[in-house]
């Protein structure tokens, strides 16, 4: 066991502490050792040329070689990872094997290129295959995986002057692309007028030059700083699948992605292409809003295009469709990755939209893979996963309406039953009350007539936005005013009278939400009207549910939700200090009492509407703050009713009882006025 484990430290140490150095080339594979074998090293012209056998690795370059052309390999047989680098400055073309064999090859290795390509020669398969081979030139800013094979050849000749234009002169279209984009890039984030321009117009340009590239061996790769190239020729011997691996630049939320394309693809073009040669093109772009949709972020801003000799391929079978995979950093757990694709609009208005259609998405942590039956752009976007989906907001909308009606009603008895009542209340607090319930029917009554509302013309829907925003900011008035009578009943104990307080209280009742409403109306009729919200039925699926409000959500957030937290905040405190006076009483044979007051002034000042800020959470946890927001609220009239007619009872009982403390007559009597 112990060997074994030896062995296996050894075989895994094939990424050398070398990878950290900026080398100018870079070959790395796994070989299987079966064999004691040799390295040899043989000048050639104008490539480098690594070939596995049997019997070890045969190296060629174009640099002069050292004293020694030949190495034994290390005697422990099983699987090693190997690199071949090579350093311009240092003038260096070294092989590491494993974890401690460094051999060097070359100390001459002076040799001017630009780029280089690669062809993969030898037997697919067998027992003397390179297996997970990657090369990387530049610096290692160009980097790609290769299919397992004996033998990889890297061209570095002289290009002749046809050849070496064309390159020149994509790379010179590569940026010119980039500046494109960077520019509308630009002009999206300052929100500019006019009608957008399509960015993947400019990518499906570069595309369409890309595949009518020239060039020497069996890829070209091009790498910019937002964008990635690859070009790859096909074989006359159309083979299973052909993967192609590109890798990112680093820090980025996709580190690399995969195409693999089945033999079904080529088939279906191969009778388009006059002379026989296919090439695939593939294009990425990187921008963090250029792609993105209007509600949903594309996973690192990141597309992809493909294509292959420039002939359209759609309706690939199931079993053979095309595979896009990509690694990225794990995500958040409220976001479904959704592969799509970009759908081309008829009108330069509308240039476009991201289409799912004939796409399948598999998921796990790391990574995502796109199954699609057409080319085209694709990318992985990230969809907010619904809490609240259509099911959800059917009951809701039921539990919605059928609260409203019982609160209104309850309202508008409560509000008789008191006009009707032989004993007129004295003190200023029970009026407040009616005026709060008064404020709850029009909410309600708002609230029921906004939807029918919003498909009609569009003055009726701004009465209806406007009555309903009046409706809501009326009861956050009146229920800060509650806070603002108890405070007066139980902080000012000996308060001094204040003059027509009733008349005061009214004014800043009705009068503060009114003008709010005015003032916003003058400022820009267009806040108030239909407002449309998504209704998920699935990951993406969504239809749009409209309601005359506040079209414009600065309003609602800071308006809105700003006065709400204010009169919280002051109403939370009240209660507080209640309970703390209900808890300093050394008797407390009426508890249950105090425990029904409690509950009343809860929902009096308004505490269960704090459940709103619970809505911006996720999941079940959110689901159950939105269940029971909804039905507490939409029943705050009928709860005040039930409140208001158990402390009438309790005041005609109470009559017959005497208290047995002062401090217990005090709360008493406090307890009769609230």
């Amino acid at each position: 066991m112990l060997f074994y484990l030896l062995s296996a430290f050894f075989q895994l140490q094939g990424m050398h502490g070398m990878s950290s150095y900026k080398e100018d080339f870079r070959f790395c594979a796994e070989r299987r050792q079966t064999v004691e074998g040799h390295v040899r090293y043989e000048i050639q012209q104008d490539a480098i040329t690594i070939s596995n056998g049997a019997d070890g690795l045969n190296i060629s370059a174009p640099f002069p070689p050292g004293p020694q052309q030949s190495w034994a390999l290390p005697t422990l047989l099983g699987t090693y990872r190997f690199c071949v680098y090579w350093f311009q400055d240092d003038r260096l073309f070294n092989l590491t094997y494993g974890i401690s064999h460094t051999y060097q090859l070359s100390n001459q290795a002076n040799y001017s290129f630009s780029s280089l390509n690669y062809t993969c020669q030898g037997s697919r398969d067998g027992p003397n295959l390179l297996n997970n081979i990657s090369y990387a030139f530049n610096n290692g800013s160009v980097n790609h995986s290769l299919p397992s094979i004996t033998e990889c050849k890297f061209d570095l000749g002289k290009r002749d002057q046809k050849e070496m234009v064309q390159i020149s002169n994509m790379e010179e279209e590569m940026r010119q692309t980039e500046l494109k984009l960077k520019s509308l890039e630009t002009h999206h984030s300052s929100d500019e007028n006019g009608p957008p321009e399509d960015p993947f117009l400019f990518l499906h340009q570069l595309e369409s030059k890309l595949g009518e590239l020239e060039f020497q061996g069996d890829r070209k790769s091009f790498e910019g700083t937002v964008m990635h190239a690859n070009v790859q020729k096909v074989p006359p011997q159309i083979p299973a699948n052909v993967p192609i691996e590109v890798t990112l630049k680093e820090n980025r939320v996709v580190s690399k992605f995969k195409v693999n394309l089945p033999k079904k693809v080529f088939e279906k073009t191969r009778d388009g292409i006059e002379n026989g040669e296919m090439k695939v093109v593939v294009v990425s772009a990187t921008s963090k809003t250029l792609f993105q949709d209007d509600s949903n972020s594309l996973l690192g801003g990141n597309v992809v295009g493909i294509s292959v000799g420039n002939m359209p391929v759609h309706g690939l079978p199931k079993e053979e469709r095309i595979s896009i995979t990509f690694w990225h950093h794990p995500l958040q757990r409220n976001l479904t990755p959704k592969c799509v694709f970009w759908d081309v609009g008829s009108k330069a208005s509308h240039p476009g939209k991201w289409n799912a259609s004939g796409c399948e998405v598999m998921k796990e942590e790391h990574q995502t893979t796109c199954l699609c039956d057409h080319l085209t752009f694709f990318a992985v976007l990230m969809v907010s996963s619904p809490d609240i989906d259509h099911i959800h907001y059917e009951y809701l909308t039921i539990v919605t309406y059928v609260g409203c009606i019982i609160s209104a009603l309850a309202s508008l008895f409560t509000i008789f039953f008191f006009l009707c009542s032989k004993k007129k209340q004295r003190d200023h607090i029970v009026y407040v009350h009616m005026n709060l319930l008064w404020a709850i029917f029009l909410l309600d009554m708002s609230f029921l007539i906004a939807v029918p509302l919003a498909p009609t013309r569009d003055t009726a829907c701004k009465a209806g936005g406007m009555f309903l925003h009046f409706g809501v900011l009326a009861c956050l008035t009146w229920m800060a005013i509650e806070g603002y009578s108890l405070y007066r009943l139980v902080i000012e104990v000996f308060k001094s009278y204040v003059k027509h307080l009733l008349l005061k209280l009214c004014l800043v009742g009705w009068g503060l939400p009114i003008c709010i409403v005015c003032l916003i109306f003058v400022i820009d009729q267009s806040h108030y009207g239909p407002t449309s919200f998504k209704v998920y039925e699935a990951a993406g699926e969504y239809t749009n549910s409209t309601i005359c409000w506040i079209t414009k959500k600065e309003i609602n957030n800071f308006l809105n939700l700003g006065y709400l937290s204010l009169v919280l905040f002051f109403n939370s405190i009240m209660l507080a200090t209640m309970v703390y006076e209900i808890l300093k009483l050394r008797h407390r044979e009426h508890h249950w009492e105090y425990v029904v007051m409690l509950l009343g002034l809860s929902c009096v000042l308004g505490i269960p509407w704090g459940l709103v800020f619970f809505a911006f959470t996720s999941g079940t946890f959110k689901l159950v703050a939105v269940y029971l927001f909804t039905i507490i609220n939409s029943l705050q009239g009928f709860l005040i009713f039930l409140w208001y007619l158990a402390k009438v009872l309790q005041s005609r009982r109470s009559n017959s009882m005497q208290s047995t403390t002062s401090n217990s007559l005090k709360l008493q009597s406090s307890n009769s006025s609230i």
